[in-house]
């Protein structure tokens, strides 16, 4: 009963519009616009019309015919939020939109997604997932809105570190949230391992923890190095391969490392801000390569040489809480370091040979 009403409520609607139309002129775009959204019903002949204007809001439509999505990809920005269920034809035409909304989709197929990846600015806020390849051609929309999968993205990697474990589909779906939203870093530190074809889709991500690592494979490390800021303090040991690899990232911490090769310093003096707390001491040839990165943190380190600290003093931020005395040609050295973080038991003598 209440669908037929529901008919009845837009027959009625219909005939009254009609009546007021009667004998009067073409309907202006707007009163076409609002007739459309109240009926929920649109025709051939309107979607025609309507393909002249430059944006157009027809979110009160449920569905539309092959030919009216074919009429409305003239247009430059176009809502259509009714929409629940879409045919891969209607999308192929609607990728040549400029700007679209389709929140009510909750879904859409591989094809679809190819489709709509050459739209510029794409509004898909219903999604509630996606696949891999739906992900791969998503991700070349240069402005892509899908807040639904972005308030459950916390959610699933929260699972992910549960279980311990992550499928190339979740993968793919967070690297594109993640993406997009380059303010935070994506947490997978419950995870153990990976795969290389995992490393390689979590690598469109620009901040990653995947502290919970205790191995990876050169082809990782490879995978890997494209992030812009990666946390690897599960790993205790890497080889000089693999440092050299990684060198390549711009915020690097492994504050598992308990001890590092002096070819692996020089590897990573090329990082510009690195974490290795867990380094209990250093050579004075790693000092002097360590020497060349930005911002460096060796708070794990408990007593420094007179030589280490004259080559640590070249970099411009330095942290070394660990050091609880130092001697004054020491304290003379680590003087001339810009932005120097260093215990309250070191700093009135570091702070007796600052220039004023």
């Amino acid at each position: 009963m209440k669908a037929i009403m529901n008919r009845f409520s837009k027959l009625l609607a219909i005939c009254c519009i009609a009546v007021l139309l009667a004998g009067c002129e073409e309907p202006t775009p707007e009163e076409m616009i609002a007739q459309v959204n109240a009926t929920g019903i649109l025709t051939d002949k309107q979607a025609e019309s309507l393909s002249k204007i430059e944006n157009i809001d027809l979110s009160g439509l449920t569905s539309i015919t092959d030919k009216q999505a074919e009429s409305l990809s003239k247009v430059q920005g176009l809502r259509l939020n009714g929409l629940t269920s879409i045919t891969d034809k209607q999308v192929a035409s609607l990728s040549k939109v400029e700007y679209l909304e389709l929140n009510a989709l909750t879904s859409i197929t591989n094809e679809q997604a190819e489709s709509l990846s050459n739209i510029v600015y794409l509004c898909m806020n219903g999604l509630t997932s996606i696949t891999k390849a739906q992900a791969e051609s998503l991700s070349k929309i240069r402005a892509l809105d899908i807040d639904t999968l972005q308030d459950t993205a916390e959610e699933l990697a929260e699972k992910i570190n549960t279980l311990g474990t992550i499928t190339d589909e979740q993968a793919e779906s967070l690297s594109i949230i993640y993406l997009r939203d380059d303010s935070k870093d994506l947490r997978l530190n419950g995870l153990k391992s990976i795969t290389d074809a995992q490393a390689e889709i979590l690598s469109k991500v620009k901040y990653l923890r995947l502290n919970g690592l205790t191995s990876f494979t050169n082809a990782q490390a490879e995978y890997l190095s494209k992030i812009a800021a990666l946390h690897l303090d599960g790993l205790t040991s890497i080889t000089n391969e693999q440092a050299e690899i990684l060198s390549e990232v711009e915020i690097l911490v492994f504050d598992g490392l308990t001890s590092i090769t002096d070819e692996q310093a020089e590897s990573f003096s090329r990082v510009q801000q690195l974490h290795l707390n867990g380094l209990p001491s250093i050579t004075d040839e790693q000092a002097e390569s360590l020497s060349k990165v930005e911002t460096l943190y060796l708070d794990g380190l408990t007593s420094i040489t007179d030589e280490q600290a004259e080559s640590l003093s070249n970099i411009s931020s330095l942290t070394l809480y660990g050091l609880t005395t130092i001697t004054d040609a020491q304290a003379e050295s680590l003087s001339k370091i810009k932005r120097l973080s260093i215990s309250d038991t070191c700093r009135p003598l570091i702070d007796k040979y600052k220039q004023p």
